[in-house]
């Protein structure tokens, strides 16, 4: 049994692969679906963010599923294997596990500490939850994972005063600005990104505050908390040139904001410069629009060095959540290891004490005159001389370490016993473990 993370994020790829890969929710239970159904992958999760898009896996084969996933990354970003593959990474068991609540944690965020991620990965869970996807093992692993989150989290000071993206987009604005006071801007898309940063920009002086989003109701609700205007994105090119800053974060699957658009805003500003800021993957701005005289383009990937001042004050909380997080999947570890070891103490168990019947029956017939009371003792004496003969064995068993070691163990006792546990011998017996665990 081994649990597989692959995946890519902002440290291995470009906003431009990132955002080919990027999955809308609507597709994920597909997705989900067509993975299980590999021979090699028995469960399955996806998280899809701005800043990542990777899966989990649980296989009995580590190496046909990580190909496999691959070669799904390949098809969805319509590139060749080596070409994705170059981006991606690959974990297995111990560094997939620490990896996931690494991420949960906010640990391997673009901005270090940051809730939204939490909240995302609790997403992605339900996703395997609704699609089947989600097994005995992925469901024991998210619950470590929320649980390694929220002590990283309450025990140390990783999130206190944590930015996010929109606030690293703000603090770019004030860079370019300096007083943000009586700018006005327009916020494309009506989201938790566009809350967020309507929050950091009033805060920071901004008086007037456009909300264009798909459904205008969505809009209005957004504007009407902050005092703005609500429109819809077709009429974005009628209020574009009032535009001092314009973030855009709206989930579309194309362009919302062309060059041509831009150009006529512009000529209507009369030189006065445009911060735009797209923090969207798939993008949402033309990427063609930065080449404009006045109009200052910056998409996710750009925010990483007003980020990267913000980070070194919490190292020191981070390397602290680190060890939590050790804590964390150490524990799960040896929880997915008992998987293994399970069927195979019971399937040793089950040997001897056929075993010690057979030597029972054998005794039996050359002690005839023993009464009732005579044979039970000696019974009572078989079972307890095998339980204390194979006491240190199954002890042994039962805390396997998560690594070579623990597989030689196995395979010994495999062979000392004259076992030979298949996988299908193993879901048999996890079967019936979690139903009579409840």
């Amino acid at each position: 049994m081994r649990i597989c993370h692959i995946g890519l994020n902002h440290k291995t790829a470009p906003v431009a692969l990132r955002e080919r890969l990027a999955v809308s929710e609507a597709d994920i239970a597909e997705i989900l679906k067509q993975r299980i159904a590999h021979p090699a992958i028995r469960e399955a999760a996806l998280l899809s963010t701005c800043n990542r898009v990777e899966m989990t896996v649980v296989t009995h084969d580590p190496d046909a599923a990580i190909a496999a996933v691959h070669e799904w990354f390949a098809e969805k970003a319509k590139m060749s294997l080596e070409q994705v593959c170059e981006h991606l990474y690959s974990y297995t068991t111990d560094e997939a596990i620490r990896h996931l609540f690494c991420v949960a944690s906010g640990l391997d965020s673009l901005v270090l500490g940051e809730p939204q991620i939490l909240g995302q990965v609790k997403t992605s869970y339900e996703h395997a939850l609704t699609s089947n996807s989600a097994g005995h093992v992925l469901h024991r692993l998210y619950q470590s994972t929320f649980a390694a989150a929220k002590r990283a989290r309450s025990e140390t000071e990783i999130g206190k005063q944590a930015v996010n993206i929109s606030s690293c987009a703000v603090e770019l604005a004030r860079h370019i600005f300096g007083d943000l006071a009586g700018k006005t801007v327009l916020l494309m898309g009506a989201g938790e990104m566009a809350e967020l940063a309507a929050r950091h920009l009033r805060g920071n002086g901004c008086s007037d505050i456009l909300v264009a989003n798909r459904t205008l109701e969505r809009a209005q609700n957004l504007a009407m908390e902050f005092e703005g205007h609500a429109l819809t994105l077709d009429q974005i090119p009628d209020y574009l040139d009032a535009a001092d800053i314009v973030l855009s974060s709206t989930g579309a699957s194309t362009f919302v904001l062309l060059p041509e658009t831009v150009q006529k805003a512009m000529k209507k500003r009369k030189g006065r410069p445009m911060f735009l800021v797209d923090i969207a993957v798939p993008r949402d701005i033309d990427p063609r629009i930065g080449d404009i005289d006045g109009a200052y383009l910056y998409d996710i990937d750009d925010l990483q060095q007003v980020v990267q001042g913000n980070v070194e004050h919490r190292q020191h909380e981070a390397e602290q959540a680190r060890e939590i997080i050790e804590e964390e999947a150490l524990s799960f570890l040896s929880w997915l290891k008992s998987l293994e070891s399970v069927p195979l103490i019971r399937s040793i168990q089950q040997q001897m004490e056929l075993r010690r019947r057979e030597e029972m029956e054998k005794a039996l017939r050359y002690m005839k005159d023993l009464d009732a009371s005579q044979i039970e003792a000696v019974e009572r004496f078989s079972k307890a001389l095998m339980k204390r003969y194979m006491h240190p064995t199954l002890q042994t068993l039962k805390v396997l370490p998560d690594d070579i070691e623990g597989d030689l163990l196995m395979g010994a006792a495999k062979r000392l016993f004259d076992l030979e546990l298949t996988p299908s011998t193993l879901t048999h017996t996890k079967g019936k473990n979690e139903q009579s665990s409840g």
